[in-house]
Order: structure tokens, then sequence, then C-alpha cells
């Protein structure tokens, strides 16, 4: 049985996780083939926007403890000057979009827990949509150690709520995620996929060219000066210009049409 499940439909990838009897927590063999999916989707022309949903009542649970304990223990025995690299090697990291350098944008459809290293990788993902019994938490200090996101976690949600998860464990509600950004959107259950459809074949409407320069911006600026941010900008609009979409774009607005974006 694949742990991943990949499927395409039209200009739209659907990447489920299916590790449900486990609430799809992150093994190495699921981790590796998520890795293998983000590779596929990000070199993919024919695909423009991914959903990222979890098979069951849960979209990740987080690492599965009891398959790393390996790691874990390896983590004790070794000189500080490695944790670095050895925690790029973690599994949140390694199921991570962003370890794979994908451009494209990714719509997260949370459908239940999403604790641990599932927040994570929701996290690095662009869009949230979540049911309204989905939960979020940072259950690792309770096994003794941070989560190996915890220095990035405080750019996502504000810091006074980046602290009460993290030293609490305590999980926030849908509603509460949704009051903090950490989720786009409340949905229903029965609403969940379709609402995150529909809102990739928005994305698809718009220049592909262009989401992808509008992700490397908001991923690159992040942690940017003001005059660098600008001249980031400036670079990426330069590479834009003289595309056939750009083109094609400013066409098809002067002749009150629909465009037709070829990517490239």
């Amino acid at each position: 049985m694949s742990l991943v499940i990949y499927e395409k439909k039209g200009r739209i990838a659907n990447i489920t996780l299916n590790r449900p009897e486990k609430l799809n927590a992150l093994n190495p063999e699921l981790v590796n083939e998520l890795a293998k999916t983000w590779v596929d989707f990000r070199d993919d022309e024919e695909v423009w926007v991914g959903i990222l949903t979890g098979a069951g009542r849960a979209f990740c649970a987080g690492v599965d403890i009891a398959s790393d304990l390996e790691m874990f223990e390896a983590m004790g025995s070794i000189r500080p000057t490695r944790v670095g690299s050895l925690l790029k090697e973690a599994p949140a990291f390694r199921a991570s979009p962003a370890s794979y350098e994908v451009s494209k944008p990714i719509i997260v459809a949370i459908n239940g827990y999403c604790l641990g290293g599932g927040l994570w990788l929701a996290l690095e993902c662009d869009i949230r949509i979540a049911v309204e019994s989905a939960q979020f938490g940072i259950p690792e200090p309770r096994l003794g150690m941070p989560a190996t996101f915890t220095a990035l976690f405080q750019h996502y949600i504000p810091r006074g709520v980046a602290y009460e998860m993290l030293i609490t464990t305590d999980r926030l509600s849908a509603q509460r995620a949704y009051e903090v950004g950490l989720v786009n959107r409340i949905v229903s259950p029965e609403q969940l996929l379709p609402a995150a459809t529909e809102m990739a074949e928005k994305i698809c409407q718009q220049s592909p060219l262009a989401i992808r320069a509008v992700k490397e911006l908001l991923q690159r600026g992040r942690d940017m000066s003001r005059p660098d941010a600008m001249s980031l900008t400036d670079h990426v609009i330069h590479n834009l210009m003289g595309t056939e979409d750009i083109m094609e774009g400013f066409k098809a607005f002067v002749e009150k049409r629909p465009p037709t974006w070829k990517g490239r």
C-alpha cells in the first residue's frame, strides 16, 4: 500500500498522506515517499497547484517516535557542532516541500489532528484550510525536547501565541488557529476538499510564472531588509519581462478576455 497517494487532475495535484491507522504519523517510509512526490510535483510543468491532505481522522499527528527512536538516541551521543546537520535530516524537515525547493503553491486541507512535525509540514506549505474539529499542537516538550522547528515557529504566528503553544503544549482549536492567522479558512468536513479545490482552481486562473514569483518573493524576502527586498523584487520582475505569459496577460486585459497561460 502506498503511504502517499498522488493524483493529478488537470492543473491540480492531489497529495494524500495515507497512513490513517497511525494518524498519518511521519515514519521513514512515508517521508521517503513524500519526498519523491514533492520532486515529481516540482518538476511536472503540467501541474500548477498542489493540495495536501491526510487520510482518515488526522492530517498528521507528527513524527512517529517509535520508528525514529534510533535517531533521537543518536542526538544524545553526538557533538553539539553536528546537531545542525542532524536536524536537517529530521523527518519534519525532510517531509517539507521547502526542502525540495518547490516553487508552486500548495494548499493544505487539514482534516483533524495537526501536531508536531505535521504542524510544521502544514506551515511549510502556503495556504491552510481546516475543518471545525481540527486541533493544532506541539507536544515535543512532553518528550523532553523542543520541536526541531522551535526557532522558526515565531515567524508564522504571534510571538506570545508561539510561546504559549511551545511551553504549555496546549492545543489550539481550529477557531483559535484562525484567529491568530495559523489557518486561512474553517469549513465543514464535507466542504474541506471542495473548498481547497475551488481555491486551487482560482489560483490556476492566474499566470503560473507570476504565482511562483510571488512565492519566491514571500519566502526569500521574509528576513530581508527593505532595500534588499526591493532589490529582489526588481530582479524577479525583470526576469519575467519578455515572457510569453506577461505579454498574454497585457493583451488579454486590453482585449477584455480571459488569458491563456503557457507557463513560459
